[in-house]
C-alpha cells in the first residue's frame, strides 16, 4: 500500500514562502523561525518535511541516517515529491537528515573545498525541542554581540563536536535544527560555545 501523503498545496507559492523563512533563519543564526504548513512525511517533523520540499530536488543528493533510511513512508514521499537521489556516502551529500541523538560528530560529511567552500553538506538535524534544553551561546555574522539558542535531544558527543569540531570557516557544514514546526539555522560562520550553569554554594 502506498504511503504517499500530501505535500505543499500550492508547491511554487508555498516553497517560496518557506524559502524566505529559511533565508531569514540563515541570516539571523539562533533565531527560531516557524514553518506553518502542515505537510509531514513519515516520522519527520513538519519543519524538516518543509525544508526537504523546499530545498531537495533531482539535482541535490540526500543522505539519510539509519533511522530515517528505514522509514518507508519518508523514503517513498521523498522520491515522489522531491525526486532527490538518496545516497549512501555522507561525503557526496548536498543535504543530510538525521536525529540529533544518532550523530556523534560531523566526520565524513562534505565540508567544501578550497575553490568551492560553499559546496558542503547542509545538515538537517531533528531534535526533541528548540524551546528548552542545553543553552548555546552564538557569535558571528548576523548576530549583534552574542545570542542564545536552546536545543534538547543532541547526543552529548555531538554537542561537544558542535562546539569544537564543526567548522574551520570557510569550510564546514551548515545546520538546520528542526523540531515540530520550528527551525533554527546555524551557518558554518557561527561560533558556538556551551553555556554552563554556575554552581551555587549552600
Amino acid at each position: 500500500m502506498s504511503k504517499i501523503t500530501a505535500g505543499f498545496e500550492s508547491p511554487v507559492h508555498d516553497a517560496q514562502q518557506v524559502f524566505r523563512a529559511l533565508m531569514e533563519a540563515m541570516s539571523r543564526p539562533g533565531k527560531r523561525v516557524s514553518l506553518d504548513y502542515s505537510a509531514e512525511f513519515g516520522t519527520t517533523s513538519r519543519a524538516a518535511t518543509q525544508v526537504l520540499l523546499t530545498l531537495a530536488d533531482n539535482a541535490t543528493s540526500l543522505w539519510l541516517s539509519e533511522r530515517f533510511n528505514s522509514d518507508e513512508a519518508l523514503v517513498e514521499n521523498i522520491r515522489f515529491h522531491c525526486a532527490a537521489p538518496l545516497i549512501d556516502q555522507k561525503c557526496e551529500s548536498d543535504f543530510a537528515l538525521a536525529r540529533g541523538s544518532e550523530l556523534e560528530d560531523f566526520e565524513g560529511f562534505n565540508v567544501g573545498s578550497e575553490h568551492y567552500p560553499d559546496r558542503s553538506t547542509t545538515l538537517i538535524i531533528e531534535v526533541d525541542s528548540l524551546r528548552e534544553g542545553d543553552v548555546l551561546l552564538l557569535a558571528g555574522p548576523g548576530i549583534q554581540s552574542t545570542t542564545k539558542m536552546k536545543v534538547k535531544g543532541l547526543n552529548p558527543l555531538l554537542l561537544l563536536a558542535l562546539v569544537t569540531k564543526r567548522s574551520h570557516f570557510p569550510h564546514g557544514v551548515d545546520i538546520l535544527f528542526t523540531s515540530g514546526s520550528d527551525v533554527i539555522a546555524l551557518p558554518r560562520s557561527t561560533e558556538v560555545t556551551l553555556e554552563v550553569e554556575e554552581a551555587t554554594c549552600m
